[in-house]
This record gives C-alpha cells, structure tokens and sequence, in this order.
C-alpha cells in the first residue's frame, strides 16, 4: 500500500467518523436548544415577567428541530437544488483506470468535503437559530439569517460534490 492509498483511507475513516460526530452534534444541540428555551420561558412565568408569544416559540421548536434533523434537511435543500439525495461514503467520482493514482487523492479530497458541507450546514442552520434570539436588532438578525441561508446551501453543495460536478459539466458542456 502506498501513501496515496494510506492518506485516502484516512481521510475516509476520518470523514466518516466526523459527520458521524457532527449529526450527534447536531441532535444534542437541537435538544440543548429546546431544554434551554423551555427553562427561560418559565423562568420568567415564575418571576412574572413578560412572556414570548406563541410564533416566538413555535419559531424556536421548529428551528431547533430543523438543528436535530440535520440530514433531512439537508436532503430536502438538495431536493430543491435538484442535486438528489445526501449520502455519506466514500466518493468515487474519478476512476483510476483514466487518471491513475491521482484519482484516488481527488475522490479522497472530494469525501472530505463531505465533512466540510455537513460542518457548514449545521453552522447555517445555527445561525438561524441565533436570528431568533432576544437582544438581536434587525440589522444582525437579518444579517445572521442571510449568513445562515448562504452557509446552509454551501454545505449541502460541498456534500453533494458529485452531483454538483455532473451538473456543472452538463450545463457547461465540458467533460473532464
């Protein structure tokens, strides 16, 4: 075994055992995030506070189960990009028979961006989740809700890489 092929299954155990991470992650924030809000919404119905209302907090549950339902929501972004599916694995977008050891390092590099679109999706829909926040002027909630959209579809288009090259190629006419 060479290095080419030590490196490529490193970064395949690698990247499967991150996104692996990165969607508990994403679980247990969602949680975190409900628990979180519930404990300060009676917070203040004990010491009588103002309340949120309803949209508020139906707002909240339904971000911080976007949050825990990662994959489902970045399968449904790639549905409406019409990229198909979001699967996790090792790509083998480029064969080895045309471009030799240098497509094993490509597919490895391409599996690894994997990892860096569900870390940018999850980073997206977090920001979502802080554009709800109290405190937030509209400028930066705005801002925050733009910053996450754009974060949410660079993720989903860095984790479907090889749909993405395919129709990159269709569209623009050229093969590689």
């Amino acid at each position: 075994m060479d290095l080419v092929q030590m490196l490529a299954n490193a970064v395949q155990n690698v990247t499967a055992v991150g996104i692996r991470l990165v969607l508990a992650l994403s679980l247990v924030g969602g949680i975190v995030g409900l628990m979180t809000h519930f404990g300060r919404i009676f917070g203040r119905a004990r010491r009588g506070q103002m309340q949120e209302g309803p949209g508020k907090i139906l707002t909240v549950v339904l971000l911080c189960g976007a949050v825990m339902s990662l994959h489902s929501v970045m399968t449904a972004t790639s549905h409406q990009m019409g990229l198909g599916e979001v699967t996790f694995g090792a790509i083998a977008y480029v064969s080895e028979g045309q471009y030799g050891p240098a497509a094993v390092a490509v597919n490895a590099v391409l599996t690894l961006l994997q990892l860096v679109g569900v870390s940018f999706a999850l980073g997206g829909l977090l920001r979502f989740v802080r554009a709800s926040k109290d405190g937030h002027t509209a400028l930066s909630a705005g801002d925050d809700v733009t910053t996450g959209a754009k974060k949410l579809i660079a993720g989903v288009m860095l984790a479907c890489n090889p749909q993405l090259l395919d129709a990159v190629q269709n569209t623009l006419k050229i093969h590689w």
